[in-house]
């Protein structure tokens, strides 16, 4: 099928979405098209919270560094904070049913601390780019720390999908870069499938919308304030075009019957609403645990002794404590 030929589903997509269908369409079913309301935790109202309280501090209360510096971020990010938290949260009296007091309080504590220490990372930013003579002043620093846009929406008609993207960013040389800010404790030295899956799509939109390639998009994890990129191309372009294809024409041909859209039985199963142990109509048999690896032969340091050695064995021996398990400290 050619590419003026083809055309979306019914279908409105966001990376949301997409990701909800790969990880199950049963679920996606569930969600996006019968859509039957799903139990609204803490950590959504959370997540809301946070990025809207992002999106007001460079979008309306601090647009420039005057405002900053003149400013009390630390004093107005607190004041942001308690009102929206008394609003979007203490008002719903039904999360007690859901949630702990202990485990509201450590969400309210946890919350508080993530946006304080934004601030706090905006002020060291613009510090130490002037310390290390990378400008000449925190007012022209401020360009690099704060984003160009906050909350920009990324659209296309022909493919019928939306995106918020966190934040808009230009570096020094005039390059942009798309970020995304994640509020939740899943973190590591890599990028999740699902979070490269997003990023990829929003740099799509970006560049369909505005007609510039972003250099990079990432994801901001604002508990441990650190970001993770992906360098954009045109190959990532294609990649995002083709996911989005993808999960289009599989609603084209699943349309909208329920059998059509199979379970995908996971450990995620556990918290899902729509699965028969927290209330719903999906029966999936979630996975017995087993360890991610298999039992590790004892190492017998005899036969070691007594064997003839070549290179693949003197490699497994330095790959092997004398308890059995797989070295991973080396010397430099």
């Amino acid at each position: 099928m050619s590419e003026a030929k083809w055309e979306p589903s019914f279908m409105r997509l966001s990376p949301s979405k997409i990701n909800t269908y790969y990880k199950c369409p049963r679920e996606f079913y569930y969600k996006y098209i019968a859509k039957i309301p799903e139990k609204k935790t803490i950590h959504l109202f959370r997540g809301t919270l946070v990025h809207a309280v992002l999106e007001d501090l460079f979008k309306k209360q601090f647009r420039n560094f005057t405002a900053w510096e003149k400013g009390d971020p630390t004093a107005w990010m607190e004041e942001q904070f308690q009102e929206r938290w008394a609003k979007d949260i203490d008002s719903k009296f039904w999360l007690s049913e859901l949630h702990s007091d202990e485990e509201m309080a450590a969400m309210k504590v946890e919350t508080q601390d993530l946006l304080q220490n934004f601030v706090k990372s905006v002020n060291k930013k613009l510090t130490e780019m002037v310390k290390w003579k990378i400008y000449k002043s925190k007012y022209q620093a401020w360009n690099s720390v704060a984003p160009k846009y906050a909350e920009k929406w990324v659209k296309s008609n022909d493919y019928a999908v939306i995106g918020i993207v966190d934040a808009v960013c230009n570096d020094f040389d005039g390059g942009t870069t798309l970020l995304d800010y994640k509020t939740s404790k899943r973190y590591g030295p890599y990028l999740p499938e699902d979070y490269y899956r997003q990023l990829i799509i929003y740099a799509f939109l970006y560049t369909l919308e505005m007609g510039e390639m972003p250099n990079f998009v990432g994801v901001n994890y604002l508990r441990f304030d650190d970001t993770f990129f992906v360098k954009v191309n045109q190959g990532v372009l294609d990649e995002a075009k083709e996911t989005i294809k993808f999960v289009h024409d599989c609603l084209k041909t699943r349309m909208e019957v329920e059998e059509n859209y199979e379970q995908k039985p996971q450990n995620l199963c556990k918290w899902c609403s729509y699965h028969t142990s927290n209330g719903g109509t999906c029966d999936a048999e979630i996975p017995k645990w087993k360890p991610k690896f298999g039992s590790k032969k004892k190492f017998d340091k005899d036969t070691f002794k007594n064997a003839t050695l070549d290179e693949d064995t003197i490699q497994t021996a330095l790959d092997v404590t004398e308890e059995g398990e797989i070295n991973t400290k080396w010397d430099d």
